[in-house]
Formats: structure tokens, sequence, C-alpha cells
């Protein structure tokens, strides 16, 4: 099913290539691919640029662990960067859905697991994982820390989330899943073993912004990047408030509105039917950060893929589903993955 659902995004990719008259690989490559491809070529700049919008983008704002993985795999080969990018993307996918099946057969049973991956491989916004992203590396990473945390394998969840922190900021979830794990686990009598866990998992993202520190000679170099050249802030929600009324006010009921209704509302019934399930804790706080730092932040335009993340939510769904019913809206859901890239494949001020 996951290879299934990488040929549809190619042969979407391929359209979109032969209207826009460019190459797949360019089409791969686009938008965030761009500047991780920067920094394979050139590595990070030593400045924060000035300005606001587009002058104050800097390839800063873009963690190392995913660039110099295709760095390290490109430059001895002399293969070309966004082939190996890709590459990387779909291994890491493939890797990241069989992961998941394990974690939802750990959760639940086979059966469920298999609709679970269906469902996954075919998520709106899972064209990323066909792309120069960094998506599905970090998916994969982050599937094995919550199964090495339900598992108690506290180095494993550790050096795995810290791992993923040098790939997404989103490992930050993986941090507080970490915490969380060890507390129960010691107040319930476990061995403070399972100190180790929240002890690793910050150390990616902290050398990462260590680095970023020592190499412009700003603290806040990342930060400044993010707020002033992407506009990525925590303000609870407010600008993707202003955004949904603005579209709403101007009578314009477009196609980004409609895919955001979807994905939100269908998350926010995964993440319902997750609590009834009485899933783990570190799952449903995993979950509920993920869901937190998607909703909450300032950039819209990027909840479906940021979303992606709260992948365990298909679980307790792929449980209530009948095979019938899971083709179906699975099959729907490919659809709305295909119109999803293609619209956003040609729109040069729409990035995914």
């Amino acid at each position: 099913m996951y290879l299934l659902s990488r040929a549809a995004t190619f042969v979407t990719a391929g359209g979109i290539a032969l209207i826009s008259k460019t190459s797949v690989g360019d089409v791969v490559a686009r938008w965030d691919g761009g500047w991780y491809l920067s920094i394979v070529r050139e590595g990070y700049p030593s400045y924060v640029p000035s300005g606001v919008g587009v002058a104050a983008q800097s390839s800063l704002a873009f963690f190392p662990g995913y660039p110099l993985l295709v760095r390290m795999l490109s430059a001895p080969l002399g293969l070309s960067p966004v082939l190996v990018g890709c590459s990387v993307s779909l291994v890491a996918g493939l890797a990241a859905t069989v992961a998941l099946w394990h974690l939802a057969v750990r959760l639940s049973n086979e059966a469920t697991a298999d609709r679970t991956v269906v469902l996954f491989a075919f998520l709106p916004s899972a064209f990323v994982m066909s792309m120069v992203y960094a998506d599905s590396l970090f998916l994969f990473l982050a599937v094995v820390c919550l199964i090495a945390l339900l598992d108690e394998r506290w180095v494993v969840a550790g050096a795995t989330a810290a791992t993923a922190g040098l790939v997404r900021p989103t490992a930050i979830a993986l941090c507080v899943a970490c915490a969380w794990g060890a507390i129960v686990a010691i107040r319930s009598g476990g061995s403070w073993r399972a100190i180790a866990a929240p002890a690793l998992a910050p150390w990616g993202a902290l050398l990462y912004l260590g680095y970023v520190w020592i190499h412009t000679n700003d603290a806040f170099a990342f930060f400044e990047v993010e707020s002033r050249g992407w506009g990525n802030r925590l303000d609870v929600g407010a600008a993707n408030i202003r955004a949904v009324l603005r579209h709403f006010g101007e009578t314009r009921l477009t196609f980004f509105i409609a895919v955001l209704a979807i994905v939100v509302g269908g998350l926010g019934v995964g993440l319902w039917l997750l609590v009834r399930w009485h899933a783990p804790g570190v799952v449903v706080v995993y979950v509920s950060i993920v869901m937190g730092l998607s909703v909450l932040g300032s950039n819209p335009i990027s909840i479906p893929r940021f979303l992606l993340a709260a992948f365990p939510l298909v679980i307790p769904l792929a449980g209530r589903l009948s095979p019938r019913a899971t083709a179906a809206i699975a099959a729907a859901s490919g659809v709305l993955m295909g119109t999803l890239f293609f619209v956003t494949g040609l729109s040069s001020t729409l990035p995914p």
C-alpha cells in the first residue's frame, strides 16, 4: 500500500512537471526541498538576514539531520542530491510505515495494524514523503521512539528522540513523551533507569541550537529566522484563525480551507477516539503536543503537513473500520492527496 501510494504521487509529480514544463526532480525538490539542498551544497550561512518576510528567510531555520545524511550519501558516490534526498525520503517513509504497523500491533492487533498503514499511506499530506523533505525521517524516528517507550527501552527511546531533534523541531513532542514515560515508570515503582530517556531526548535540538549560536554569534538566530522570515511563532492560533476568517469573509471557500477542515476535523475525531480507547499516556501526550504545536502556531498553510506527525490517531480509527470502509476512505483520501499535491505543485506561492 505504501509503494502504491508513492506511485500515485510520482504520477502526479509527472503531471505537474508536464504542465509546468519542468522535471519531476524539480517538482519533488520545491519549497523546503530547496532549502535542504542549499544546506547539502553550501552549508549554513554565518549571519541572520535582516528585514521581514522573504528577505529574512534563511536555511538556518532547517535542522541538519536530513541534509547531513543526504550529503553523506551523495558526496562519496557522486550522485545528485535531489535523487539521494528523494530516495532517503522514500526509504524512511517505508521504514516508518513498517514501524507504524508494529506500533499498531503493540497497541491493538494485526488486522487493525493492516488497516492503519493503508490509511496512513494515503493521508492527504503524505505526498511529502515522496519529496526532498525531512518528514519521512522524522516519522520513522518518532514511531521507533514511541515503541521503545512502550517497551521501557529507555536508552533507545532517548537516543531516537535526540536524533529526531536533529531532524525537526517537532521532536519536542517526543521529549515531553519521554519525560512523561519516565515519571510514570518511576512513580509506579519502576527502575530509575527510566530517567535516561528524558536525559538524552533534548540533546539533538540543543546541539543544533548551540551550533547556530556559535556559528552566527547570535543565541536567538534560529528563532529570529523562524519569526521574521516565515512568521512561525506560537500565537495560540491567532494567525490561523485570522487566515480562515479572512477566506470566509471574502466568501472564498478555497481548496485550502476545505483540506484544512477535513484534516483538522478528522484528527479531532481521531484524538477523541484515542482518549476513549485509553491509549498509553506517552502516546496521548505525544499526539497532544504535536496537535498543539500545529494548530496553535501561526502557519495555517502547513497545518495538514505538520499534523502528519500525529500518526497514532489513525490506529483507533482503523480499529473501528471494516476492510471495505478502510478501502473506501483510503481511496477518497488518496484522491485528496493527489489533488493537494497537484494544486500546491502548480502554485509558486502556496507551499505545502
